[in-house]
């Protein structure tokens, strides 16, 4: 990557973590107002507890994410921005453009999100498995299962 475009995504990334910050605090701040003023009825504090469950959720998950751009502003600084951590081939611009932050080419991508797939339905096989037999469904929930974690591990043994 050229340094022009280096600069360019490092800005990118700067500007989203600034905005995220800036969520941040007005979260902080929306917090504070809230625990100052006292729930008057009960309807309202269950209001308030389920949009606190919300706030705490969006707030790990751009968490997450603030995470994600201080190691991409990291590896810019290292010179190992746009390489792969999986294969160590170059990670295509159009992709770092999308998700500025990406450190897995298409490819090894794609390769993490089919072993998550088997694996995920693997667990639920197990724990349909482990289930009493008393529902009429099961039957077919663990055929279904087991036809999709074989189609998965064809396609896995194609690659």
């Amino acid at each position: 990557m050229q340094k022009k475009e280096l600069k360019h995504m490092e800005k990118l990334l700067k500007s989203r973590k600034d905005i995220l910050l800036k969520e941040f605090e007005e979260r902080v701040r929306k917090y504070r107002d809230a625990v100052s003023e006292k729930a008057a009825d009960i309807a309202d504090i269950a209001s308030s507890s389920s949009n606190e469950v919300l706030e705490i959720a969006v707030a790990e998950e751009d968490a997450k994410e603030l995470k994600q751009i201080e190691d991409a502003l990291a590896r810019i600084k290292a010179g190992q921005y746009g390489v792969c951590e999986q294969c160590g081939q170059v990670i295509k611009k159009a992709r770092l453009k999308a998700i500025p932050f990406a450190t897995l080419c298409v490819v090894c991508k794609e390769e993490e999100e089919r072993e998550c797939d088997v694996k995920a339905f693997r667990e639920r096989a197990e724990e349909i498995a482990d289930r009493p037999v008393n529902m009429e469904f099961d039957e077919i929930d663990t055929r279904r299962l087991g036809k999709k974690i074989s189609e998965l591990e064809r396609d896995d043994n194609r690659n």
